[in-house]
């Protein structure tokens, strides 16, 4: 939860909110009643008003006609026919429909009941919003009503008698009941929305996202019932007509002009425009557009589930992205700007401070639009837009529910693994520079080394497993870990046996997990001496620091690397992450940390020095771009299963996110079967890793080799290795 600040400078802020709404609705209501004296020549509403005297008068099939439509507007103003320029009439017909009463009032008339049915549909917005919030209650509540009374661009809708309001009342129930978890009434309501389809681009994308069919049917349903009125009430020419309008208006930017003047300029503020100037023009806009749109889509289908962020996405999301909008369609940004507020004083925001920073510049360049520059119109909603994409995009995974971590005995089971790859010259340094004391067990599997590191191993009586053939860092690893699980550790500490790192830190990597602070604690080169000292290539350093900011960015986190082969687990990390499904290659540790950052684990980093020397198993120039390809397909994979397409090494196979398990209960991903019952009883199983062939079919099943360490217990697990042994080599 978010620190909220003084009660001093809430009071403040609430005060100069509601002074800045109050100010803003007096001014503009002292305008419209000056205005509403005059002669109403000016606002948008002789439009409408001239689509429901055609329809009343002539019948469906003329209301889209740009000749009729001029005849009636210059009849409804008076004004001189060869100034005059059409104002194009294009809302769907069952919009028609609606208004059609209107052309029975005398024009000043219709106006003002258009203006009252407006201030109506205002009041029913605040209601709806207030009524559903988290924490706008109170005072708040009546700072939020003061500021949507004097938005500009309701005031503007007011003024020219636009259908925005038709359009949001609606929209914020959709919003209320999606927020609620009614899908199918989010669905109906936002299809009753759809009185300009081209603000709503991205509410059906939502819904696909979020899989959420109940909305889409309502949305159907509704769409398909529109249809229906509107072919009963003009006849399928005419709506058939209307669609290919509005196609070619979304396409081209233009509607058709049918030989006459026509008012067709989009608004300086929308994006569509700011893009125009750029190489290739309509086109090149048009791409972006939908670059942007693509973006967007990820961003609305990111797990978790975030209703009332991703509502407010949405929308505004629709407005940046829209084809064509004016000053009045920003009134949509009442919807995100509450959503904000109200996520904002709940501490559901990862940046509330700047939330608030977002609104209050917004709300100002948007109310102060007139007086700046329409450009302060397109900074305030690209603001918003911007900001709620890079807070839907920054939301963290839930984290998986899972056992205390907890241990029998007088401390945590620690068991060292040595993934080995021709390290017969380097072992007996590194496993004697083990510190005394801090290790139970200590494992190596040999994979499928041609050199005598399983001999060096045997002789320095450690537990011993011997691949037939090489199944890669990360099938080695595999090995290591299920191993280490049957023998009991509660913490795995793996540590290279080529001498590139230092075991003086075990203690120091155990102590992190043994105290809770972290589930994975990684020995980071960047926290100790500079590598390039160290003895680190340039190259390798360059592709690091690269590969480790990418991945800072994408998991959210602030690690210093991700990229050390040094690192210790807890048991309930290991018996959560579906390891098994993961890579056999170098991108296997990438993968983990990848996994820890899905699931909700913490990790920590403790200083370690890198050595570089000719034992050491550093790889080359080749292999370390593979790597690095590999981590960024990776992310890219990680990015796909955040958006809802989901990745076996990223889902836990066991319900572990319906309820809490005890650890021993969390199983693994995947056809990989527990051996330990097997193990217990004493029962021999013919191939104890079956794991690695399971996951390289055809493959070595090892071989455990003895003899067994001083420290050991005996028990099956020594039973099963002296059997082994008796057996001739395979």
């Amino acid at each position: 939860m978010t620190r909220r600040p003084p009660l001093k400078w809430r009071s403040l802020g609430f005060a100069a909110a509601a002074g800045a709404g109050v100010g803003s609705f007096l001014f503009w209501a002292g305008y419209w009643f000056t205005f509403v004296r005059g002669n109403l020549q000016g606002p948008d509403f002789f439009s409408f008003y001239s689509a429901a005297r055609l329809y009343v008068l002539r019948g469906g099939s003329a209301v889209y006609d740009l000749v009729l439509q001029r005849q009636m507007q210059i009849q409804v103003t008076s004004q001189p026919p060869d100034q005059f320029i059409v104002l194009p009439y294009f809302h769907p017909p069952y919009y028609t429909l609606l208004i059609a009463p209107l052309a029975y009032l005398s024009y000043r008339q219709a106006y003002i009941a258009m203006a009252a049915f407006n201030v109506i549909l205002v009041g029913a917005l605040v209601v709806l919003l207030v009524h559903n919030s988290q924490r706008i209650h109170g005072r708040a509540a009546v700072v939020a009503t003061a500021l949507i009374a004097g938005f500009f661009p309701l005031f503007v809708t007011v003024l020219q008698g636009q259908s925005d309001l038709v359009v949001l009342v609606p929209l914020a129930a959709a919003y209320v009941a999606w927020s609620r978890g009614r899908h199918g009434w989010a669905g109906v309501f936002s299809a009753l929305a759809l009185a300009k389809p081209q603000l709503l681009l991205l509410i059906p994308v939502l819904f696909i996202a979020r899989r959420a069919w109940r909305a889409l049917a309502g949305f159907a349903g509704v769409v398909a019932a529109l249809g229906a009125v509107s072919v009963a009430g003009f006849g399928i020419t005419p709506v058939i007509g209307y669609l290919n309008a509005v196609g070619a208006w979304a396409i081209g930017g233009s509607l058709p002009t049918g030989g006459q003047l026509v008012y067709t300029d989009t608004a300086v503020y929308s994006l569509r425009n700011i893009l125009q100037p750029l190489p290739g023009g309509g086109m090149a806009a048009l791409v972006i557009l939908l670059m942007l749109l693509a973006l967007v889509a990820l961003s609305l289908s990111w797990r978790p589930d975030l209703p009332r962020l991703d509502f407010a996405l949405a929308i505004a999301a629709s407005l940046v992205l829209s084809p064509h909008q004016n000053v009045h369609d920003l009134a949509l940004l009442v919807i995100p700007g509450f959503a904000l507020a109200d996520l904002a004083l709940d501490g559901s925001l990862r940046w509330p401070r700047a939330a608030a920073a977002v609104l209050v510049i917004s709300y100002a360049a948007l109310n102060l639009t007139l007086a700046i520059s329409l450009w302060s119109a397109a900074v305030g909603a690209l603001a918003i837009a911007a900001y709620l994409t890079l807070e839907r995009l920054a939301v963290r995974p839930d984290p998986i529910p899972v056992g205390e971590f907890t241990w029998v005995g007088p401390r945590p089971h620690r068991v060292i693994v040595l993934p080995a790859y021709r390290a017969a010259k380097t072992l007996m340094e590194v496993v004697g520079d083990i510190p005394a004391g801090h290790a139970d067990r200590i494992l190596l599997v040999d994979d499928a080394s041609a050199d005598a590191t399983v001999s060096v191993a045997t002789a320095l009586s450690l537990d011993v497993i011997r691949h037939k053939q090489n199944l890669g860092y990360g099938g080695n690893q595999k090995t290591c870990y299920r191993h280490a699980l049957e023998m009991g550790a509660d913490v795995v500490v793996m540590l290279h046996p080529d001498g590139q790192y230092d075991p003086a830190i075990i203690p120091t990597l155990c102590k992190v997990i043994e105290d809770g602070e972290a589930d994975i604690v990684l020995g980071s080169r960047w926290l100790g001496l500079d590598p390039a000292k160290a003895g680190m290539p340039w190259w390798k350093r360059l592709g690091n620091r690269f590969l480790t900011g990418v991945e800072n960015r994408v998991l959210g986190l602030h690690l210093s690397e991700y990229h050390t082969g040094y690192r210790a687990y807890s048991r309930r990390f290991l018996e959560a992450i579906p390891f098994l499904e993961n890579s056999n290659d170098f991108v296997f540790d990438t993968q983990v940390l990848i996994q820890a950052a899905t699931f909700g684990f913490k990790i920590g980093e403790v200083p370690a020095i890198g050595k570089y020397h000719a034992d050491a198993s550093s790889v080359g120039f080749q292999t370390s771009t593979v790597y690095g390809l590999q981590t960024l397909a990776a992310l890219v994979r990680y990015v796909v299963h955040r958006a809802g397409f989901p990745s076996a090494w990223l889902t836990p196979a066991s319900n572990a996110d319906k309820q809490p398990l005890a650890v021993s209960q969390v199983a693994h991903h995947g056809h990989v079967q527990q051996q330990g019952s097997d193990l217990e009883k004493g029962h021999v199983v013919d191939d104890l890793v079956r794991l690695v062939g399971d996951q390289d079919p055809g493959g070595d099943h090892g071989q455990v080799l003895g003899p067994a360490a001083p420290h050991r217990q005996p028990h099956a697990f020594g039973a099963f290795e002296e059997r082994v042994d008796d057996r001739p080599d395979r």
